[in-house]
């Protein structure tokens, strides 16, 4: 009688399982990763969005005082040339009294103390209404918003977007 030896290792129905478990676990921690990073963009872009809101409040109430409006920073949306966002925007009437709405350059945030804020693509501020337009937008769930009234409350969580009320 031959004695069996026992081979020592792994079989490969373990070993199956075993990267099976691992994919799943890869797959839920990138599927949450990319929804914090989501939603951190929102909460950076709303940020910004506030901080200019503050500055052009002030700005606006200062213009209104001293009836002039000399120190409104930025360039008339109408005036803006070479712009493709601003004119997608323009088009799509997504501007409303573009009359009243000014494009803000890095160097206008620098003026209005917002050094830290980056101009990325663009911000459009309505001084008489004191709305923020974010230029490049905010893309979740197949619609894409610019306003800052309409993503100050706006959640992106598990790949709905819901507008809190």
């Amino acid at each position: 009688m031959k004695k069996e030896e026992k081979v020592k290792g792994i079989t490969i129905v373990a070993l199956t399982i075993t990267v099976i478990v691992l994919i799943i676990l890869a797959s839920i921690g990138i599927y949450t990763g990319t929804e914090i990073v989501k939603q951190a963009n929102l909460q950076n872009i709303n940020t910004n969005m506030m901080l200019i809101q503050a500055k052009t409040k002030t700005i606006s109430e200062q213009a209104k005082f001293n009836k002039d409006t000399s120190n409104y920073k930025g360039t008339k949306v109408t005036e803006v040339t070479g712009n493709k966002e601003v004119e997608k925007l323009l088009s799509e009437n997504k501007i409303e009294d573009s009359e009243n709405c000014y494009l803000l350059s890095q160097n206008d945030l620098n003026e209005m103390g917002l050094e830290k804020v980056n101009e990325d693509s663009g911000y459009i501020v309505n001084y008489e209404t004191n709305e923020i337009i974010y230029v490049k937008g905010f893309e979740a769930k197949d619609k894409t918003y610019y306003k800052l009234s309409e993503m100050k409350d706006l959640k992106v969580d598990e790949d709905v977007v819901e507008v809190e009320k």
